[in-house]
């Protein structure tokens, strides 16, 4: 940084690095600085200086500018874009800077590198242009830009790449459709965090009822841009694979919420603080909130399970004979499902089922939302602002409501279009023969885009602050079961894409499963490592049984 005078150079030097363990009478000789004379003039007792040619006059300026400056300009901007995106040598890219936009364009004679800020210098009054301390700390994981974290920021140009690669070479004849597919799928992270920072900062700025709306009607924007997408292109190529792959994402969204985010934030967060203690009747309320999601979006499921018509391909006795023989004995089934479409059972009960289960979800979503943070909002630890969802992000972007909106509005077309190219180019890795389909919609498509929501909730708990934690996972399983999937069902019934409400028995099952043991686990508003760790082995065990599972129908 800038300093004025040379006796404040290292008194100011540990004020803007904390962790540097430094005095100005102890450190005289251990902290380097770059220290130009002063143009003011030497000091009494000096003799004075010789005139000289201005130093934008001279021939050797220009000569240095056009062969000394270039090559050394080249360097220094690749080591700050290197140190910049490691992040964690923020230090270093800054000096870098500074030394490439100010050091080296400043007249030789009038830099002096010193390592003391006294001695021998003493007559002319300096000032520090570079002060080196730390050049890397783990910490600058926390380093924002304009109240934005730095990987968000350095994350953004992938989303320009992706849209590049993707829409200028559609005939693959450059880059593969598997690294588009990465490199779109990778670009939805940044997305979905300006989106919940955007969110964050109106709902601070507005009241509840504008908060709230604001919250319901972009908080699933990724998710639903995405699900949208991908039921569009798999009903125009007649593809019913994308259609199972969806509700393995949802589903895959609903399992990670529920069990790995308080997992690992509890595991993190124990082995700091040993254990961390939280509302148990706001983590009731959630819990009571996830039974309502999951009975409600699994009710269609077990409806057609009791009431529907099993019915197979073929059938072959263990004799030899086939389906129409008379003879006794066992009998192997292939390709067995429930017959929906050929009988009124799906028109006349189930369909109407279906539309009774999204209109109430919603209301209980509202409902839910008037609880939590009108009426009884204090029954909850955290209150960062009156009428302001706090499950998104702890740390509030105050930005104007317009420049929000605007934000918005960008993250959003962005995100469609992000959509669009993993979408196209899927269908390569769905073809995977060793890789279930289930599998890849549980994992990469479901948990991609809530990583943001993830560093969230490990921070929180560091912080101990476990409740919010907790909340962060619950208010997007909340979201999934009471906006995401009665949206779906709805736009299906303007735009037929073959989208219907029932799931797997795996599915339903494993749902079902983690929904009872999370409200296990909350239940003495205590947790531990320990919890965490069982919340994390469970996930996995459901990530190998769909990593094993067969792939669906129709892919």
């Amino acid at each position: 940084g800038l300093f004025s005078y040379e006796r404040n150079t290292l008194r100011r030097c540990c004020e803007e690095a904390p962790d540097c363990e430094c005095s100005v009478e102890t450190m005289e000789d251990s902290s380097p600085v770059l220290l130009p004379s002063a143009t003011e003039g030497p000091a009494p007792e000096m003799p004075e200086r010789a005139p000289r040619t201005p130093y934008w006059h001279r021939l050797s300026t220009y000569v240095w500018l056009l062969l000394g400056y270039p090559p050394l300009a080249v360097v220094h901007s690749l080591v700050c874009f290197i140190s910049w995106i490691l992040v964690f040598t923020i230090p270093v890219s800054k000096m870098s800077a500074q030394t490439l936009s100010v050091i080296l364009l400043l007249p030789p004679e009038d830099i002096l590198l010193s390592t003391s800020s006294h001695g021998k210098h003493q007559s002319y009054e300096t000032r520090a242009l570079l002060c080196c301390y730390h050049a890397a700390n783990w910490y600058y994981y926390k380093y924002t830009v304009d109240g934005i974290n730095v990987f968000a920021v350095n994350l953004l140009p992938l989303v320009i790449v992706a849209l590049i690669i993707g829409y200028v070479d559609r005939e693959n004849q450059y880059v593969s459709s598997e690294v588009k597919f990465a490199t779109a799928i990778s670009s939805i992270i940044p997305l979905s965090y300006y989106i919940g920072m955007g969110i964050a900062s109106i709902a601070a700025q507005s009241n509840f009822a504008v908060g709230a709306v604001v919250n319901a009607t972009f908080g699933s924007i990724t998710e639903l841009t995405f699900y949208i997408t991908a039921l569009l292109r798999g009903h125009w190529a007649a593809n019913p694979c994308l259609q199972e792959v969806v509700k393995a994402a949802l589903t895959g969204t609903l399992l990670g919420c529920i069990l790995f985010i308080p997992g690992i934030s509890m595991i993190i967060g124990g082995l700091k603080h040993s254990e961390q203690r939280f509302n148990s009747r706001s983590a009731g309320v959630s819990s009571a909130l996830l039974f309502i999601s999951v009975g409600g979006v699994f009710a269609p499921t077990l409806f057609s399970k009791a009431y529907g018509n099993l019915v197979c391909d073929a059938c072959t006795n263990t004799t030899g004979g086939n389906s129409t023989s008379n003879g006794s004995g066992l009998f192997v089934c292939h390709n067995c499902h429930y017959d929906l479409k050929n009988g009124t059972l799906f028109r006349d009960h189930i369909q109407p089922l279906v539309y009774t289960v999204s209109a109430l979800l919603p209301a209980a979503y509202i409902i839910g939302l008037i609880f939590t943070l009108k009426t009884h909002s204090h029954i909850y630890n955290i209150h960062v602002g009156e009428g302001q969802e706090t499950r998104h992000h702890g740390t509030v972007v105050h930005w104007s409501r317009w420049r929000s909106l605007l934000i918005l509005i960008v993250a959003t077309v962005l995100m469609s279009a992000c959509a669009d190219l993993t979408t196209e180019h899927i269908q390569p890795i769905l073809n995977q023969p060793n890789i279930s389909q289930y599998f890849i919609g549980v994992t990469v498509l479901a948990m991609v885009p809530e990583i943001p929501e993830i560093v969230n909730g490990i921070q929180f708990a560091l912080q101990n602050n476990i409740s919010l934690s907790l909340e962060v996972g619950s208010c997007i399983a909340v979201q999934v079961c009471m906006l995401q999937i009665p949206i779906l069902v709805f736009f299906n019934a303007f735009c037929d894409v073959g989208f219907v409400l029932l799931f797997s028995d795996q599915h339903m099952w494993a749902s079902i499963f983690s929904v009872i043991l999370v409200n296990y686990i909350f239940m003495d508003g205590k947790s531990d490592y320990f919890q965490g760790t069982a919340l994390v082995v469970v996930y996995l065990i459901l990530l190998a049984l769909y990593y094993f599972a067969p792939s669906p129908a129709g892919c």
